[in-house]
């Protein structure tokens, strides 16, 4: 079961205080996208995931906000301005716009994401989710677009490796590497894709699933899967 709390919140970066939302996401058993979103029965926790700050446009979980809140004067790797510096000029255009919609939270989710170093397949899971609630508003070239950054990403994370901690991790991110080459039109990289994990899967009997759901869609795809 999933439960929404009111809370309020403070930006570590400006210091402002709004008013935002704590998650506690239970198991979802609702239906399953191609791209692995699973729908909830009850209200869905996603779009409310990330709180966002309306006066700076600095997103995160609740938890970024408190006892992994990072410091304003942080360096950024390969950035001449600190983290608020960058949060300033670059995210607080959009931070009233994010504030309000999901989809743009997720995106400037994305960007933090790379500016804290927390790696590519981070920043994929970001743009994935950011596509979601493009989807759910009804947005579907800004889907697209999100979709295609978190290609993008996942890619890099599978070129680079040392993200990939388990052999489980690498079978489920050449999955959404090849549906999401797929619903970006590319299908003879999606094939490849689904190939490759299926490989990859071989002797891990507990991903049988996700391998049964790439054969699936290298044979007859489709958006949403059961």
């Amino acid at each position: 079961m999933t439960t929404i709390s009111p809370r309020e919140l403070h930006c570590p970066l400006c210091a402002t205080r709004f008013a935002g939302h704590s998650v506690l996401a239970g198991r979802a058993s609702g239906p399953l996208s191609s791209d692995l979103r699973r729908y909830p029965e009850g209200p869905d926790p996603i779009p409310l995931q990330l709180n966002s700050c309306p006066e700076c446009g600095y997103s995160g979980e609740v938890s970024a906000f408190e006892e992994f809140a990072p410091e304003p004067e942080l360096e950024v790797a390969e950035e001449e301005l600190s983290l608020a510096e960058l949060v300033r000029s670059r995210l607080s255009p959009k931070a009233q716009e994010a504030h309000a919609d999901p989809a743009l939270r997720y995106e400037q989710h994305a960007v933090l994401e790379g500016w804290l170093g927390r790696g590519p397949l981070r920043q994929g899971d970001a743009w994935l989710r950011a596509a979601w609630m493009h989807d759910d508003a009804s947005r579907p070239q800004e889907a697209l677009r999100c979709r295609d950054q978190a290609l993008s990403h996942y890619r890099r994370g599978l070129d680079e490796r040392r993200w990939l901690r388990r052999r489980e991790d690498m079978v489920v991110v050449a999955y959404l590497v090849g549906e999401l080459s797929r619903r970006l039109g590319r299908e003879e990289a999606a094939l490849r894709w689904y190939e490759q994990s299926i490989a990859w899967s071989s002797g891990l009997q507990h991903m049988q699933d996700l391998v049964e759901l790439a054969e699936r869609q290298a044979r007859e795809p489709r958006d949403l899967v059961r």
